[in-house]
């Protein structure tokens, strides 16, 4: 990866620039702070009040921050809750998935059946058809017959 020369300028700039103000800040003489006056009653019990004040305050951001705690723990158990239902309805979806193949499965099994049933079928009613030819002409044969010998006996 390249750089670019004026990135790398820009770059080596501000930092000699910050090193400077640095050491001139070091350099520079801090001017004494002045000892501040002792406080008067008045200001004592301001202060007093303003800290009890700060307590109640804290007090309360305290409870606040316990409820939103309890709350939270609340949401976590029901989110608990939730996530352990979807792992139950997603074994249900499993176990599901596992019937329909075997359903599946069998359902193919049974339409190899039905194939060969028909294939059999087709094939008995072709005898069928074959034995009714045959049967026909059998009984037209004996028609026959009978015509010739009632017709032998007949002329007797």
């Amino acid at each position: 990866m390249r750089r670019s020369p004026f990135l790398t300028a820009v770059c080596l700039t501000l930092l000699t620039a910050g090193a400077l103000r640095a050491q001139e800040e070091e350099a520079a003489p801090r001017p004494r702070r002045a000892r501040p006056a002792p406080p008067s009653a008045a200001a004592t019990a301001e202060d007093r009040a303003f800290l009890h004040q700060l307590g109640e305050a804290q007090r309360a951001l305290s409870e606040q921050l316990q409820q939103l705690r309890e709350r939270v723990e609340a949401l976590h158990g029901a989110l608990t809750e939730r996530q352990d239902e979807n792992a139950g309805t997603e074994e249900e979806v499993k176990a599901a998935r596992e019937e329909v193949k075997g359903l599946y499965v069998e359902i193919s099994g049974v339409k190899q059946q039905i194939d060969s049933l028909r294939e059999d079928i087709q094939g008995v009613n072709s005898n069928v058809s074959a034995f009714r030819t045959f049967s026909g002409f059998f009984i037209a044969a004996m028609v026959l017959l009978l015509a010739v010998n009632l017709v032998l006996v007949i002329r007797r």
